[in-house]
């Protein structure tokens, strides 16, 4: 019996060590994000704000997070000559009318930030320490965490990818998330870029914008972490995506595509129906993702974290696809690029994945030069 209480006691002078130890890393996460923020707060040149009441600091482009990666600290950055655009994708496709998106008209100013600074949305240092804390859901290790897609399955080289999907805002409660994202990948390394609703990230239930890097050093949302390089001074990274898409109603999209620079090697975003340069992804952050990615994924992903008993987070529309495109989440015009920069509007080596009854994926193929490769997604989580 002594014996017994002896290790209760034990045990229990260990959880209290335990509980004071992660006091200690709160109080000091704490203090270092409070910290980053009073030196961000430097190098602010005006604050503004968008139509749906976000907040956003203009930063000088020099100064923002990302040149804080270690990996960037020796290259040189020209802002000019970034200014560059890619072909317009756009013009390859017949666009169908029963789909519209929209990035014009987000700021009061009409402006957005003054050329030479970059948009990086407000945030407190309690929102900031709940974004870390997010951020510490790795989604490609977490069993938490399901998908819906169209993933590749063949040894293949990408340079590139995009989609349009349809946007949704599908029902999550706190703590959980639901996106509609691709994702390239090579070893530990993978970026990811789509729209996502996440109340713990975003202290709100809106479809929001967002990129996720992952190297070997380091995972986050946005530009939580340094290596991001937002270029563009008038359409930001969170940025609140309306109108949204209503089942059985009204369809809105929204186009993201990534593609490998030919000449510097550097991942560039790109989004908007005139494709612009959001910002890029430079090689020397990366390991594996430095050279080419060997894997993608286009589809819905959601995260439920404490699974019993709690209603699982909608996906895509929220309901089953049925295969009847105003009622569907969908990715459509699903391209990759290949090793000699050409656009692949109908991707081979793939295959429809879900590895929840939850969910749900159809992969239509190729059907036609409107939507060209089709994927359909989506569900509520239960199971049948």
């Amino acid at each position: 019996m002594k014996t017994a209480l002896n290790y209760v006691f034990i045990l229990l002078l260990l959880w209290s060590l335990l509980l004071e130890q992660n006091a200690i890393t709160s109080q000091k996460l704490a203090s270092e994000l409070g910290r980053q923020l009073e030196q961000f707060n430097k190098y602010v040149v005006v604050t503004i704000q968008t139509r749906h009441g976000d907040t956003y600091d203009c930063v000088d482009f020099y100064k923002q997070p990302a040149f804080d990666h270690p990996s960037l600290h020796n290259r040189k950055f020209d802002l000019k000559e970034m200014n560059f655009a890619f072909e317009d994708l756009e013009g390859r496709v017949t666009d169908s009318s029963s789909f519209r998106s929209k990035l014009s008209g987000i700021w009061l100013n009409d402006e957005g930030c003054p050329i030479g600074t970059v948009p990086i949305r407000k945030i407190s240092k309690t929102n900031l320490l709940k974004a870390n804390l997010t951020a510490s859901v790795a989604p490609d290790l977490n069993p938490r965490v399901h998908v819906a897609l169209l993933r590749s399955t063949g040894e293949k080289k990408y340079y590139g990818g995009g989609m349009y999907t349809t946007v949704y805002n599908p029902i999550v409660r706190e703590n959980q998330y639901s996106a509609s994202r691709m994702k390239l990948q090579n070893g530990p390394d993978s970026i990811a870029v789509g729209w996502m609703v996440n109340p713990s990230l975003y202290q709100d239930k809106q479809a929001r914008i967002f990129i996720y890097t992952k190297t070997t050093d380091s995972h986050c949302y946005n530009t939580f972490c340094p290596g991001f390089v937002i270029t563009n001074h008038d359409i930001p990274l969170d940025l609140a995506l309306t109108p949204i898409s209503e089942r059985g109603k009204s369809l809105y999209e929204q186009n993201f595509f990534i593609r490998k620079h030919p000449t510097t090697g550097d991942w560039f975003l790109m989004i908007g129906r005139y494709i612009r340069i959001l910002g890029f992804w430079p090689k020397e952050i990366f390991t594996e993702l430095a050279d080419f990615a060997n894997y993608a994924e286009w589809g819905g992903e959601v995260y439920n974290p404490d699974p019993d008993g709690v209603t699982p987070p909608q996906m895509g529309s929220g309901q089953f696809p049925v295969e009847n495109l105003i009622e569907d989440g969908l990715a459509r015009l699903v391209l990759a690029v290949n090793e000699n920069y050409e656009y692949d509007y109908n991707p081979s080596d793939c295959e429809a994945y879900a590895d929840d009854e939850g969910y749900k994926v159809i992969d239509k193929g190729d059907v036609g030069p409107k939507f060209h490769r089709l994927v359909l997604f989506g569900g509520d989580g239960s199971h049948p």
